[in-house]
């Protein structure tokens, strides 16, 4: 079972710091019991790096960014890691598009926070393990964060072979299948660093309404 913080499905709701009245709480509850029949999996795989100014190379991936180069600056290894929630929530939403549009707007909703929560739970375990090896983390990033071109999806397929390890598929726009999935690139440094910051806080959209608001 993924323990999901229900600020963050507030939050994806669009309440940011609001609470929802009673009876959308009552909805959240039902649809949390029934995303309670997802079967999570991940794949990783870690890879030496080498970066040359905004370019990055890792196995046979080429990846030229400005901003991923950034976050990956001083690190000598990379962790590409792919998470999905299983087909359970797509099935979910398509019915509710039928016959409740309030519940799949909510199940959406959920899904986001799940994988999300998810993946970070899978993130610590890279972060504890990369601790003993005398390694540090930097933040996640995916394809399609800044001027990473989620075209890139295409390599975590190849890379990870993810129809085979976790069932996960591209449609033709790169958007993966089932939707409630994620890839993320973590580096692994020995530098010392203590201005790392996450996706959110690295983001340039900061009118987005689902940015995290952290407190200082």
């Amino acid at each position: 079972m993924i323990q999901v913080n229900e600020k963050e499905v507030y939050r994806y709701l669009g309440y940011r710091n609001q609470i929802p009245d009673a009876s959308i709480l009552a909805q959240i509850q039902s649809c949390m019991e029934q995303m309670q029949q997802c079967t999570p999996k991940f794949v990783m795989k870690e890879f030496d790096l080498k970066q040359c100014g905004e370019d990055l190379y890792f196995s046979s991936v080429h990846i030229h960014s400005k901003d991923l180069s950034k976050n990956l600056k001083g690190c000598e290894k990379i962790v590409c890691l792919a998470t999905t929630l299983g087909i359970v929530p797509d099935r979910l939403i398509a019915r509710a598009n039928i016959q409740n549009k309030a519940q799949s707007v909510i199940l959406q909703a959920l899904g986001c926070a799940m994988i999300e929560a998810y993946t970070d739970l899978i993130n610590e375990q890279i972060k504890a393990d990369a601790q003993q090896r005398g390694y540090r983390c930097r933040p996640r990033y995916s394809c399609g964060y800044g001027d990473c071109a989620l075209a890139h999806q295409r390599d975590f397929i190849r890379i990870l072979d993810m129809p085979k390890t976790i069932g996960v598929t591209l449609t033709q726009g790169d958007l993966m299948v089932p939707y409630k999935s994620v890839t993320a690139m973590i580096g692994l440094t020995r530098e010392v660093n203590q201005d790392l910051v996450g996706s959110c806080q690295q983001c340039e959209k900061t009118d987005c309404m689902y940015r995290k608001v952290v407190k200082v």
